[in-house]
C-alpha cells in the first residue's frame, strides 16, 4: 500500500508518496518537485501553480497566493482583516 503526502505551504506545494523502498517525491509537470502554490481564475479557465504564477501579474485582482496563513482562521480575526487588506483578491 502507498501512502501519499501533501506539505502545503505558503510559497509552494510538494506531494511525495511513501512506499516500501522508500518516499518518493512526485514531479510536476515541468520536472520540479515544488508547485507554486497560487490560483489565477481567468474568465473561462483556472490556472495552477506555475501557470497561474504566469498569468497572475496580468490578472492580480483574480489571483489567490499565500492562503496557507488564512486557513483556520476566523474571519472576524483583526490580524486576518488586516492581511485581507493587503491582498489583491479581496
Amino acid at each position: 500500500m502507498s501512502v501519499v503526502g501533501f506539505d502545503v505551504g505558503n510559497e509552494s506545494c510538494v506531494v511525495a508518496v511513501a512506499r516500501q523502498r522508500g518516499i518518493d517525491v512526485v514531479l510536476n509537470d515541468e520536472s520540479k518537485r515544488e508547485t507554486p502554490a497560487i490560483v489565477c481564475f481567468g474568465d473561462k479557465q483556472r490556472f495552477l501553480g506555475t501557470a497561474g504564477a504566469a498569468t497572475s501579474m496580468m490578472n492580480p485582482k483574480n489571483t489567490i497566493s499565500q492562503v496557507k496563513r488564512l486557513i483556520g482562521r476566523q474571519f472576524s480575526d483583526p490580524e486576518l482583516q488586516r492581511d485581507l487588506n493587503h491582498c489583491h483578491f479581496w
